[in-house]
């Protein structure tokens, strides 16, 4: 018996729901995530509705929680900083009484964000590039290249992310609300 096209959506959105739900664990704040649920609280005043509208935004949430995975997590990761909720220490450094001790024989070095800039820069309408300096002076350069109505991201000349128009524009309005211009960003 073969299922039809409604069925498999509801199937897909509720295993990339579940999915998401479970990304809460991972190391960082998961920002992007959280003002997509913020944007769902909104929505209604009612927890049916809102529960609700958590299931049809769950393809939503299943992007959003993947950006913020390996990408805004990543930045927080290496920067010390979400560039999304501005706050830091990231959570990997965050102090807590753990388990299993392995900084105090860890030299400084290693406990410390080796990254010291990161510069954005314009390229042609369909070229963009930021490029990274770590503590030691080394240098990675991450390139988005348009390509119709995606930008495909690169490090060192290897795709690592893809994002549609239409993902950047919210990102740049985000960033524009929160008070960070283009001109901020490249400066």
């Amino acid at each position: 018996m073969k299922m039809n096209k409604v069925a498999q959506a509801l199937i897909l959105a509720t295993a990339i729901g579940g999915v998401t739900t479970t990304m809460t664990g991972c190391m960082g704040q998961m920002g992007l995530s959280q003002q997509a649920i913020g944007v769902n609280l909104k929505l209604i005043d009612n927890r049916w509705g809102r529960a609700g509208f958590y299931l049809l935004l769950s393809p939503v949430y299943g992007v959003v929680g993947a950006i913020d995975l390996l990408i805004i997590n990543s930045i927080e990761f290496w920067t010390g900083t979400n560039p999304i909720t501005k706050k830091s220490p990231a959570v990997v450094d965050t102090p807590v009484e753990a388990w299993m001790k392995v900084d105090d024989s860890l030299d400084s070095s290693m406990t410390d964000v080796p990254l010291s800039s990161a510069t954005l820069k314009g390229g042609d309408n369909n070229t963009m590039s930021i490029d990274f300096i770590d503590a030691d002076g080394n240098e990675q350069t991450v390139t988005g290249i348009r390509v119709d109505n995606r930008v495909d991201f690169y490090l060192d000349g290897r795709l690592i992310k893809s994002a549609t128009m239409d993902e950047l524009e919210a990102r740049a309005d985000q960033l524009e609300t929160a008070g960070m211009t283009t001109a901020t960003a490249r400066g």
